[in-house]
């Protein structure tokens, strides 16, 4: 039973691992090395932006009267927790 399912595991395998070596139609590549050149440029992107700090959104909690140059704030709620 063991050998059986190892068998059939890796003819899987071999079946999955032959659809990188197809090429990409109109393209000089095949799709393993697209799929390779996607991955790395998302890393290199991720990489970046985490050295140059820019991107994604907001960093950390933004005061809830950010909105607002004045904000107007009553006397018992001005030292409320957020």
């Amino acid at each position: 039973m063991l050998e059986t399912t190892a068998a059939l595991g890796k003819a899987l395998m071999d079946g999955l691992w032959a659809l990188f070596g197809v090429p990409v139609p109109g393209f000089a590549f095949s799709f393993g090395q697209m799929w390779l050149g996607v991955l790395l440029a998302s890393i290199s992107i991720l990489v970046v932006r985490f050295i140059f700090g820019f991107g994604g959104g907001s960093r950390g909690e933004s005061p809830r009267t950010s909105s607002t140059n004045r904000p107007k704030i009553s006397k018992e709620r001005r030292h409320d927790e957020f």
